[in-house]
């Protein structure tokens, strides 16, 4: 993936998450889809983060593109935190 491509998705991925945050915490969402509104951000920011965690990655070793492993790497990282935070107890 281009640079500018990762970077395009992330904009709009960040601005659907974080606009669906701001509505929630406002209480701007209606009642009937208040349900859909942790789908949408797990949706949106979890490969926001990944994306932009690769393109550190990635820049950092100087690729010319994005590659898968400059992706897989960081989905480690975040499967990892995720894990720890399920494993003491932070969504119960």
């Amino acid at each position: 993936m281009n640079y500018s491509t990762a970077k395009w998705l992330i904009g709009i991925l960040a601005v659907i998450g974080f606009v669906t945050i701001t509505f929630d915490q406002n209480g701007d969402v209606p009642s009937s889809f208040v349900f859909l509104v942790t789908p949408i951000v797990i949706v949106t920011l979890l490969p926001a983060a990944l994306l932009v965690i690769g393109l550190l990655i990635a820049r950092g070793k100087k690729e010319e593109k994005i590659s898968t492993k400059s992706l897989g790497r960081p989905a480690v990282v975040i499967a990892a935190i995720f894990t720890f935070r399920w494993m003491t107890g932070y969504f119960d």
